[in-house]
């Protein structure tokens, strides 16, 4: 829980993504209520997830932050590589971390990491989501 004198961009951070990140990453992005509200709604395996957060780590052009609050991991967001000139962003949260402003905060600070146009996309019913991204 965040004190009252304590703001949101002061407990929440994000930091680049490790390779020791990535069963972490693997549970946020392929939770269930997660995948719901994703276009590739199916699950993937652990091993395909390793290999392609190997290649992504690799690539500079398209980075992985590890969401920190109160410098423990709740999710992770990420720009995938640019086209047409825009990032396509994407952000999962652990459940406990939904709701409280830690989701925007996390965007907020990608997007000013980019200084470029980026872009969202959302389903319409993801109500949550559509709020968050909306703040921003």
């Amino acid at each position: 829980m965040i004190a009252p004198a304590e703001k949101l961009q002061d407990v929440v951070a994000l930091r680049r993504a490790r390779p020791e990140d990535c069963e972490a990453i693997w549970r946020w992005n392929f939770a269930a209520d997660v995948r719901a509200q994703s276009k590739r709604a199916e699950a993937v395996a652990f091993l395909e997830h390793a290999r392609w957060f190997a290649r992504r780590l690799a690539d500079g052009d398209a980075p992985i932050w590890v969401i920190e609050e109160y410098h423990h991991g709740v999710g992770v967001v990420r720009l995938d590589p640019p086209q047409h000139g825009r990032a396509r962003i994407s952000i999962a949260l652990a459940a406990f971390a939904r709701g409280r402003g830690v989701g925007r905060a996390a965007i907020a600070a990608a997007c000013r990491s980019r200084r470029r146009p980026i872009v969202a996309e959302i389903f319409a019913d993801n109500i949550a989501s559509c709020a968050c991204f909306e703040a921003c």
